[in-house]
């Protein structure tokens, strides 16, 4: 298997410039924070007051994990998912595999949808209290706070991404919408090479026709 992939792709084939890319910068950054995200919220093993009192009852006096919690459970799915999805971004972005713009711009749209659910889910289920009026679920969880921060935080990111992305499309004139006046994507003609993500997306619009 190994020797197949080293075939198919030589060092030939990655194009190092791609880290200057403002869209591979923050995806980079995205990545670290759903990996904190997922990895702490996975952590939490005990000290939540919740998610009711007779679950909360059999965890004992240390409190009960994230396990027992769906909105918990939930987000460390979710961003699991969306931690390999940026990995397999990198990834694309060295390769010069970058798909279209509308392409990406629609992967975005729909995590940001989920993650925006999975912190809204978690944020309220750290505040809602169990036991007592002024001790919420997250009060002794570090963690799980932690975990709900960098969601936010990473939500944040793919908000950017999609005004990044959404811009390169809109550059390319909408192109891969059917229907839309320029379906085919023309180089030099359905672009404005000043706009677009990553540098060498342009590069192809330096076309000259006699």
């Amino acid at each position: 298997g190994t020797r197949v992939v080293a075939t198919m792709f030589t060092a030939a084939d990655i194009d190092p410039t791609a880290t200057n890319s403002p869209k591979f910068r923050l995806i980079a950054v995205q990545c670290l924070f759903a990996l904190t995200a997922f990895s702490a919220m996975a952590s939490q093993h005990q000290s939540l007051a919740g998610p009711d009192a007779q679950t909360l009852e059999l965890c004992g006096p240390t409190g009960c994990g994230y396990s027992k919690f769906p909105s918990f459970k939930f987000l460390v799915s979710l961003f699991v998912i969306y931690w390999l999805f940026t990995l397999f971004a990198m990834a694309a972005y060295l390769l010069q595999k970058v798909p279209p713009p509308v392409t990406e711009f629609l992967c975005y749209t729909v995590f940001n949808v989920l993650l925006f659910a999975a912190f809204m889910a978690s944020a309220t289920e750290c505040n809602t209290t169990i036991v007592d009026p002024v001790y919420p679920v997250c009060k002794r969880a570090t963690a799980a706070k932690a975990s709900v921060a960098f969601a936010f935080m990473t939500w944040l990111g793919v908000c950017v991404s999609m005004i990044f992305t959404f811009k390169e499309w809109r550059d390319h004139n909408y192109s891969g919408i059917p229907g839309s006046a320029n379906f085919d994507f023309v180089p030099g003609v359905t672009s404005n090479p000043g706009a677009s993500y990553p540098p060498q997306a342009a590069a192809a619009t330096t076309q000259t026709y006699a």
